[in-house]
């Protein structure tokens, strides 16, 4: 099977050429590379360029204008791909050599098969190991993760991926073109949360594969996206996007369960997780004090809510009001002072 390899990247210089040598250097060898470049400020451009005549790159693009989004890059990669497969590898990841070789194989043997990812590894920006990504999944299933399997993609969906994003990167997964093609563009509209959906939508087209061993070398630094908006308190930010996520979703997943009973239980799931989220995000304005913000959650909340639950959530989350304007407010300010206070007396 051929397999068309998309490298997206943006501003990852210092680890550009590690991940495209363990793409080049894989022990299955039938795939294209597909070079993207989104306007890196820094040298990732010329890296690519270096490798734009070597017999395995069927494209090198460096775009003009930045397309403020890494989904709009994998869109550009798939239309130009010519493989059955389709393997994203950010570029700042690492894979291990016998990724394809492994990956690819179940895809050979089952037909139903629409995507595979196999384990991965939790990489620093010095690529020294900090842990595994499986310590993510153990809350949902302490045992299932240990081993290889197949499941059918629906039920996967509903024990695992309505819950939270059990596939937390791209450059772990293969799929097929044809699935992805198959989708509406609205992944195009996220920043943080569009694999969740992409993967959702695929899964559900057929069957999943699972590879314990891991395979896949998810660097994760202060440059990485999600990390950038927790750092930089845009906390609000991601979770608007799941609940935006959720929204879709509950839209996407009604429509379907009209024909197949099991969707429906994906749709009430999704739902409940869908109002937990919004409770959360009124929660968040209200602890962040982010007052302008705190109306629209609060009415997200009660529109979302359960009836039965209506009087205790709006209860709760009036005593979190009153908390945070009369009493954490003026103590942050207090604490503010004394800071400030203790600053001065230390310099002068």
């Amino acid at each position: 099977m051929f397999v068309s390899v998309i490298v997206p990247c943006y501003n990852h210089a210092p680890y550009l050429k590690q991940r495209i040598e363990s793409i080049l250097n894989q022990t299955y060898q039938n795939f294209e590379l597909i070079l993207l470049d989104d306007v890196s400020p820094d040298e990732s451009a010329e890296i690519l360029l270096s490798y734009k005549d070597h017999p395995k790159v069927s494209h090198c693009i460096i775009n003009e204008k930045n397309s403020g989004s890494t989904f709009h890059q994998w869109n550009k990669g798939i239309a130009l791909a010519q493989g059955e497969l389709i393997w994203i590898a950010e570029s700042d990841d690492v894979a291990d050599l016998s990724f394809l070789e492994t990956l690819v194989e179940p895809f050979q043997q089952n037909p139903n098969l629409v995507l595979a990812y196999s384990q991965s590894h939790r990489m620093d920006s010095q690529g020294k190991i900090t842990g595994s990504w499986k310590s993510h999944t153990a809350d949902l299933d302490p045992k299932k993760f240990d081993e290889n399997f197949t499941m059918l993609g629906l039920d996967y969906i509903t024990q695992f991926l309505v819950v939270k994003n059990t596939i937390p990167n791209a450059s772990a997964v293969l799929f097929k073109k044809s699935s992805y093609l198959k989708l509406n563009e609205k992944h195009l509209t996220f920043k943080l949360v569009g694999d969740w959906l992409v993967w959702s939508k695929i899964i559900s087209q057929g069957d999943i594969y699972f590879c314990s061993t891991t395979l896949n070398f998810f660097r994760y630094h202060n440059n990485s996206t999600i990390a950038k908006a927790k750092q930089s308190n845009q906390q609000f930010t991601i979770s608007n996007e799941v609940i935006l996520f959720r929204e879709h979703m509950n839209s996407h997943w009604s429509d379907l369960s009209k024909n197949v009973i099991q969707i429906e239980t994906i749709y009430k799931k999704n739902k409940k997780y869908h109002f937990k989220a919004v409770y959360r995000n009124s929660s968040l304005a209200i602890r962040k004090r982010l007052y302008k913000s705190v109306p629209s959650t609060i009415f997200e909340t009660m529109k979302y809510c359960p009836p039965y639950l209506k009087p205790m959530i709006f209860t709760k989350v009036l005593i979190k009001i009153i908390y945070s304007i009369t009493i954490d407010a003026p103590l942050k300010k207090i604490n503010d002072f004394f800071q400030l206070i203790i600053i001065w007396l230390f310099i002068f």
